[in-house]
């Protein structure tokens, strides 16, 4: 009788290059609480050796680094032929046009905006792992003149990197309208409770008010009956 063996499924690694330990402890507790195995690196420099040691499934590299940033970090990655598959998700603020021009300019897999919600930074991980296959036969670059600001830039990319990066823009533009929104209902509810406070407050002074003139009405015509008395 034949007897099924234990199948043991090959857990992703990650590496995470953040040179700010509180912020690289917060990503790195939620991916191990995913299951997932979790490297970090302090700054860009670090991160290549262990990529070049490890080949993580997936880096995840803040841009401002000290050494070498995330921009450089990433162009190193997918310049050599060993490691130019491994997916990479820059961690950014999105704050100008040409952050984003950068970011395809030097081969990146995907845009994250910090701060994240746990749940969007899960979903992006396992949707890139998942397509890493697919990603890997895409063999076909483009070159694209785009024009930022003022200036032409010229850029390599292939047809899957142009949709997973629209597709990550326009997420990213989605989730901070969604926080707006949610910023404005929290507004809305905390000024509609300050109203509830104010007159609240408003009728507690209105019968302290009330007392107090009763209170001094009752010693006038005490004081008043007490003279009486006298004369």
């Amino acid at each position: 009788m034949k007897t099924k063996k234990n199948v043991v499924k090959d857990i992703d690694e990650i590496l995470i290059a953040e040179d700010s330990p509180t912020q690289a402890e917060q990503l790195k507790y939620i991916l191990e609480k995913h299951k997932y195995k979790v490297r970090v690196a302090k700054d860009g420099k670090e991160a290549i050796g262990m990529v070049i040691e490890h080949s993580p499934s997936l880096v995840i590299t803040d841009i401002q680094m000290p050494v070498m940033n995330g921009y450089d970090l990433c162009k190193e990655i997918k310049s050599r032929e060993k490691t130019m598959n491994i997916p990479v998700i820059l961690l950014t603020s999105f704050s100008r046009s040409e952050d984003v021009m950068e970011g395809i300019s030097c081969g990146a897999d995907n845009f994250l905006t910090k701060p994240f919600r746990e749940e969007y930074l899960v979903s992006h991980i396992e949707q890139i792992l998942s397509n890493r296959e697919i990603h890997k036969s895409e063999t076909i670059k483009v070159e694209l003149e785009v024009l930022v600001g003022a200036k032409k830039r010229v850029i390599t990319v292939d047809h899957q990197q142009i949709l997973t990066l629209l597709i990550s823009t326009y997420e990213a533009a989605v989730q901070r309208n969604d926080e707006l929104v949610k910023v404005q209902d929290d507004l809305r509810k905390l000024n509609e409770r300050l109203e509830e406070l104010v007159t609240e407050r408003t009728a507690e002074l209105s019968a302290e008010i009330t007392v107090r003139k009763s209170t001094e009405e009752a010693l006038r015509e005490s004081k008043e009956e007490h003279r009486g008395n006298l004369s």
